[in-house]
């Protein structure tokens, strides 16, 4: 069957193996949008390989779940990976942390057999949430064993739980493991009300968490990242923003742009509060920091 003008039929372009089709469909333009989202995170790595800023953001940015020779999870192309490889021209020390509710799969993929790039993932991980991988015991392979870390999390976390958690694990990482720069994927599924997520965060939880990082002075690369939420998504990286610029915001949000009534009823900033069951008991959480942290020491992590 011809595949109508602006529609690519899969099957007649034998691109199904190629990772495209339900999530991931073709399009008349699809090769030029991908090129522009690799192009910009490549772009932004290379002004910090240059020495031309601190900390460089990127929002469109994040397609974590591409593979090397498929697209998944709406990922046509892991700009991420092709970010890393540049910054890996400059250095040798590279640690991409991955606050998406979903496992940064491609991007651990592409480098769990290194360590010249570390990869830290929290993720919801439960059956039947995708991608279904990334429990603590996933930490990578042969020579990169022991510098991939995953924190998988059940739904309905809270911002003391995790940010309790993200300082513990990541303050050891950056102390054990000495990164020379940083990449963060700043996901909008996170946040609570995401149809396709199942945490109970808020804007200001992951910007704690970011702040921990930044007070490392480390060159940083922010990214964005999977939000289905659009309006909250809106809001949680333009508050990121905010923080990382050091800006007030209003509480209020500008009347004079074309998707104010997005952000109603109350059409503020502010996110609203819900209440989830929280299914992440204290044991179940501190086991899985037990078992990265016996990882860390198992694998000699930092000893290269």
């Amino acid at each position: 069957m011809k595949a109508s003008k602006g529609e690519i039929d899969s099957e007649d372009e034998g691109s199904v193996d190629f990772g495209s089709g339900f999530d991931c469909p073709m399009w008349d333009g699809v090769f030029n949008y991908a090129a522009c989202i690799a192009g910009a995170t490549m772009t932004a790595c290379d002004e910090l390989c240059r020495g031309l800023a601190d900390i460089v953001i990127n929002w469109t940015g994040e397609w974590h779940h591409a593979h090397r020779d498929k697209a998944s999870g709406y990922c046509y192309v892991n700009d991420i990976v092709l970010g890393i490889l540049v910054l890996r021209k400059k250095f040798d020390r590279i640690l991409y942390i991955d606050l998406d509710v979903h496992h940064g799969d491609g991007v651990q993929e592409a480098f769990e057999t290194t360590k010249r790039v570390f990869t830290l993932s929290f993720h919801q991980y439960e059956p039947g949430f995708y991608p279904g991988s990334g429990g603590c015991e996933d930490c990578g392979f042969a020579t990169g064993k022991g510098y991939a870390v995953n924190f998988p999390f059940k739904s309905g976390i809270t911002g003391s739980q995790f940010v309790t958690y993200f300082k513990r694990i990541t303050t050891l990482i950056i102390k054990t493991y000495k990164p020379q720069v940083c990449v963060i994927q700043c996901g909008g599924d996170v946040i609570a009300g995401d149809p396709l997520g199942g945490s109970n965060l808020y804007p200001k939880d992951l910007i704690e968490c970011i702040q921990i990082v930044m007070q490392h002075n480390l060159p940083l690369i922010l990214l964005g990242g999977g939000g289905y939420n659009f309006a909250n998504t809106s809001r949680y990286w333009t508050e990121i923003t905010a923080a990382v610029c050091q800006q007030e915001l209003s509480d209020d949000i500008p009347d004079e742009n074309d998707f104010f009534l997005e952000f109603g009823p109350d059409y503020t900033i502010q996110i609203e509060k819900r209440r989830m069951e929280d299914f992440n008991t204290e044991e179940y959480l501190d086991g899985c920091v037990n078992k990265i942290e016996e990882n860390l020491k198992k694998y000699d992590v930092g000893s290269f």
